[in-house]
């Protein structure tokens, strides 16, 4: 005996396996970088939301199937819930090899091979569940193309899969459909082609025992089992954006904090210990050995300032020396400067220059400066500061330099050497 599908349930069983599909690589991409009791649950929901779209899937194919001589079609309750089984394992297998870190060629073959034998027993343990009388024939043929679609098509949703992971975020949702596509293409192939191979005896009729019988089994079951299938993927999603603002909130905070360790708040420069640790660097010998190139460290010490003249000291600062490797806001009423070594004449030079700009723009507070060098000063971050911060010349608001003592009743320093 032959029958005839009905084109809509054959469409609603395809659209079924590709939402099936794309959960399942959903899910699998999830749990890439999940480890222990999180990556556990995350592979057993995506083995429940995979298995069970491809068990429906079959069941809505099975009802797309209209019978010959108005035969009902009828499946025994306890068989027809034995064949989730194989499709549950086989999609926890899949989901499981595809969040691996590394899988080798012949571990992908015997992963396909033992996936696709479960989606294989999942087909036709759901095909016993009819219980005709007599039985289904089977033309070997088929059943063997069934078969070997069934493995070809689980090792290229591995491969597709594993895949994945390695594309960009933008390229990434397209991927995961187009995959979706073609496995959803790949599990109606193995079952549609199974029933190429499917005979039904003359005059077959169904177990009277069989408690599943109706038609709530085709358009029914793909909505719910489509629903279902949509719904985990938003709690999915749902649970991600979670994640991600709290690792997103996380890291401001971190940011935060490492902004309130290094950088100054009123003026943005960095602070003391962000010096201090570029200083260090700065010292530090390279793996080859070679030793650090010369620099200059300079000081400057101003009058207590409004928030507004500490910023504009500051800009006027790294406009002046805007070769300066660091400008920092090194205390209270002062800053300090990394810069690559200048003679002493270029040096002057710019500290005329600040002379002259600083009045220009409104700042009008004495100010002093002072200067080390790497390494004719001192060789180390300590000795360097120290040096540095013995005050040379203090500079009045109109310009005019003054020798003697400073703001804190420290001497003036000779000159520059």
């Amino acid at each position: 005996m032959t029958g005839s599908y009905n084109a809509i349930l054959v469409i609603a069983s395809y659209c079924v396996a590709v939402i099936a599909s794309y959960t399942a690589i959903y899910f699998g991409s999830r749990v890439f970088h999940l480890d222990g009791a999180k990556r556990r649950t995350w592979l057993i929901a995506g083995a429940l939301c995979l298995g069970t779209g491809i068990w429906s899937m079959h069941f809505v194919g099975m009802s797309a199937y209209e019978m010959p001589m108005e035969m009902t079609m009828s499946f025994s309750a306890g068989l027809t819930v034995l064949s989730w089984l194989p499709a549950l394992f086989a999609s926890g297998l899949a989901l499981h090899v595809i969040t691996l870190p590394r899988v080798t060629p012949p571990g992908v073959v015997l992963a396909s091979l033992i996936m696709g034998m479960g989606i294989f027993s999942m087909h036709y343990l759901g095909m016993y569940a009819m219980q005709m009388q007599p039985a289904i024939q089977y033309d070997p043929v088929w059943v063997t193309i069934s078969g070997v679609i069934a493995v070809g098509a689980s090792g290229a949703a591995l491969v597709i899969c594993r895949w994945i992971r390695t594309v960009s975020a933008q390229q990434a949702p397209w991927v995961k459909a187009l995959a979706a596509l073609v496995m959803g293409a790949a599990i109606c192939g193995m079952h549609y082609s199974g029933m190429v191979g499917a005979v039904y005896p003359m005059g077959a009729s169904m177990a009277v025992s069989n408690g599943l019988q109706g038609d709530w089994m085709g358009v029914p079951t793909a909505i719910v089992s489509s629903a279902l299938l949509l719904l985990a993927i938003y709690v999915a999603y749902s649970d991600l954006k979670t994640r991600e603002r709290a690792r997103d909130a996380q890291t401001a905070a971190q940011e935060q904090a490492h902004q309130a360790a290094f950088y100054d708040t009123v003026t943005g420069l960095g602070n003391r210990s962000f010096m201090d640790q570029r200083l260090l660097n700065r010292l530090r010998v390279d793996e080859q050995g070679a030793q650090p190139s010369p620099f200059m460290l300079l000081y400057f010490e101003v009058e207590l300032m409004d928030d507004k003249d500490l910023r504009t000291f500051a800009q006027q600062l790294q406009a002046v020396f805007n070769n300066a490797e660091h400008v920092v806001r090194y205390g209270t009423d002062s800053f300090m400067v990394l810069h690559p070594s200048v003679r002493v004449a270029t040096l002057k030079r710019r500290i005329a220059q600040l002379s002259a700009a600083l009045p220009a723009s409104g700042v009008r507070y004495l100010w002093g400066w002072g200067a080390s060098q790497f390494p004719s000063s001192a060789s180390n971050s300590r000795g360097l500061i120290q040096g540095a911060q013995k005050i040379r010349e203090w500079i009045k608001p109109e310009g005019r330099s003054s020798e003697g003592v400073g703001l804190r009743g420290r001497k003036t320093a000779a000159e520059v050497a």
